[in-house]
């Protein structure tokens, strides 16, 4: 098996040859765990998006910017829970906190203490009026939607082409659709990305390019009495990064104002990824509701729901057949584990200096890769969105999904694998990921990160020269 996946590189080189083989021979033990626990658990992962052929690397422990794999090797890691572990991995100001509340203990099921603080810190931070605590992204983003239908009193959703909201239902469409189910650039089709969702569901979701109102427009101008909620990361942060052209936003503001639509900005990536704020607010765009996650949390289980007074007055049991309410529950949403680091987080470690030096660190990194790229002339730039950062091999601005789909994707394994051969894992796993920086990186880790960039970069300049005469 293995090695047919390794002859699956043989166009490549000799050099990416030599990266798989030596990523099998130094994960030995990772590959042990995932013959046998694939017998059980389907690809040996509990999340679809962990797997990467031929098996991925099963981790031991963590701290600070690095993770140990059960065969003993050290990463630094920039990948950093896919940008949740801004304050990187078992900060001791964390662990104190959840040291104590174990003492505590770790689920009341009633409201706790803290929650009196965190309103007027959570409101204040995310300008917002009132909020709803979740313990994830994709249970953050179906109450919006909920919200936002029972608000408007209407069903169809709105979502961008490419834009990844989670695993609900009605966000499942067209994250990353074959290009022969995709529709027209201009005006996408919604194509379902899993089984088991009603075809009906469809029935129910618009696709939008990201960076192009004129489609929405259309949409809105045919459909616009039935439209529930546009939702949209304000920047796209899972397929690479890509950021809002001028007035784009802007945009969407005035159109869902002007046909009563609720704009849900899914904020579960950008927020405090630039500061302690929102791409919402850095943008200047106030969205009726936002969703958030990741950051906040400090790698613990948590996310929310805000918005405006108006709408998220809704949320509340039903009383009676006249008096009904948005139904929010959840057996461990607030639960004290997680507010306790979500508040040390916000409050003793994601400080103005703190976001200073990372993001000065992310500079430096950026300005490595765009100094490779240059040196061997391999097609491609960075973007950036505060502490994280994106690769991708276009030597033209990528402005929507479109754009991105159309690029090759051939060199990235051979990245990946060299560069964890090298003790670093770049990114999160797969070419439209990005990398994050945490509080606990250093500038001796960017330097290890360059000095393994370099030599990654000489692996797949022989990769793409033997591609290109393939």
């Amino acid at each position: 098996m293995y090695e047919a996946y390794l002859n699956s590189f043989e166009d490549y080189g000799p050099k990416t040859l030599d990266e798989v083989r030596k990523y099998l021979d130094r994960t030995k033990k990772s590959r042990e765990i995932f013959e046998t626990v694939s017998e059980y658990i389907p690809y040996g992962v509990n999340s679809n998006q962990r797997f990467y052929p031929p098996y991925p690397i099963y981790m031991k422990r963590a701290r600070g910017s690095s993770v140990w794999d059960v065969d003993d090797n050290l990463y630094i890691d920039f990948n950093m829970g896919y940008g949740a572990l801004i304050v990187g991995h078992a900060h001791p100001k964390i662990n104190e906190a959840l040291h104590k509340q174990l003492e505590e203990g770790i689920l009341y099921t009633f409201p706790y203490y803290l929650l009196e603080e965190l309103t007027e810190l959570i409101t204040d931070i995310l300008d917002i009026d009132m909020f709803r605590f979740s313990n994830s992204g994709s249970e953050a983003v179906m109450f919006a939607i909920r919200l936002a239908r029972a608000f408007t009193g209407r069903d169809i959703i709105i979502k961008v082409e490419g834009s990844y909201h989670g695993t609900y239902d009605n966000v499942l469409f067209s994250i990353w659709p074959f290009r022969g189910l995709a529709g027209p650039r201009k005006m996408p089709v919604s194509v379902l990305e899993t089984m088991g969702v009603p075809d009906a569901m469809e029935e129910l979701v618009r696709i939008v390019p990201f960076n192009d109102v004129n489609p929405l427009v259309d949409i809105l101008e045919e459909e616009g009495d039935d439209v529930a909620a546009i939702i949209v990361e304000p920047i796209m942060m899972n397929a690479g990064i890509i950021k809002p052209e001028n007035g784009y936003l802007k945009s969407l503001r005035k159109l869902a104002y002007e046909y009563d639509v609720v704009l849900i900005f899914d904020e579960v990536k950008t927020a405090l990824r630039a500061g302690l704020t929102t791409a919402s607010q850095i943008y200047g765009v106030d969205p009726d509701i936002i969703t958030v996650a990741k950051a906040i949390g400090g790698g613990a289980v948590v996310s929310l729901v805000g918005g405006i007074e108006e709408i998220m007055s809704l949320v509340g049991p039903t009383e009676s057949i006249r008096i009904q309410g948005v139904v929010h529950a959840g057996t461990y949403n607030a639960n004290p584990l997680s507010l306790r680091a979500l508040y040390v987080t916000l409050t003793e470690i994601l400080t103005e200096d703190s976001y200073r030096k990372m993001l000065d660190m992310n500079r430096k990194l950026l300005d490595g890769y765009t100094h490779l790229l240059r040196e061997y002339d391999i097609p491609g730039y960075v973007e950036e969105f505060g502490v994280s950062g994106s690769l991708i091999f276009s030597d033209k601005k990528v402005k929507n999904f479109r754009d991105l789909m159309n690029l090759p994707s051939d060199l990235w394994y051979p990245l990946y694998y060299s560069m964890l051969n090298r003790g670093v894992i770049p990114m999160a796993t797969g070419p439209e990921e990005m990398w994050t920086l945490s509080v606990q990186h250093t500038i001796e880790d960017i330097e290890k990160y360059l000095e393994a960039l370099s030599d990654s970069f000489n692996v797949i300049s022989e990769a793409k020269r033997y591609i290109e005469e393939w």
